[in-house]
């Protein structure tokens, strides 16, 4: 998600079942975030896991940093 240029680039992780989105990941918070009921079990075993929130953490810059350049410069 892009707001502002490369400055203020924002990944987010959807996680969609049953056309409902149940859990999701903010790079701007940090962490997974549970939408429903459903998501609160995958948010807390994720959360607990810490190279899988590095992993998301860093994919800003990994992902997508040069995706934005690629495409906008």
């Amino acid at each position: 998600y892009y707001r502002n240029g490369t400055a203020d680039i924002r990944f987010l992780d959807r996680y969609i079942y049953n056309k409902e989105e149940y859990v999701y990941f903010d790079s701007d918070k940090g962490f997974f975030i549970p939408k429903t009921e459903l998501g609160k079990p995958s948010a807390d075993y994720w959360n607990s896991q810490p190279s899988l929130l590095e992993d998301r953490r860093t994919a800003v810059e990994r992902v997508c940093k040069h995706n934005y350049e690629k495409i906008y410069k």
